[in-house]
């Protein structure tokens, strides 16, 4: 699963599901639905308890909260790095290029 709205992401320790390690997700690229009740300040600063919410929303397989709190710290930065690339805009928006 890999195209403009997904992005697989390698762990290198994973976390647990059904006696497996599971070593690789997808991000779904979020919309403004799955950051309902979030701060994108706190998720670009890759705050815990917005992860928390938002990786059960955007991943496949669904992590749980209990699944994101006990990633490994590297494994989480590696998700924000990439919840970060579909966030960052791509092109000058046309608000930017009036100023």
């Amino acid at each position: 699963m890999s195209n403009a709205n997904t992005q697989p992401v390698q762990l290198d320790h994973g976390f647990p599901r059904a006696g497996e390690q599971v070593k690789e997700i997808n991000l779904v690229k979020p919309n403004t639905g799955h950051c309902r009740g979030l701060s994108l300040k706190d998720v670009l600063s890759f705050e815990v308890n917005a992860l928390t919410v938002l990786l059960p929303r955007i991943t496949v397989p669904a992590m749980t909260a209990q699944d994101v709190l006990a990633l490994e710290l590297m494994d989480t930065l590696k998700i924000a790095e990439a919840i970060t690339n579909f966030l960052a805009p791509t092109e000058p928006s046309q608000a930017a290029l009036t100023k």
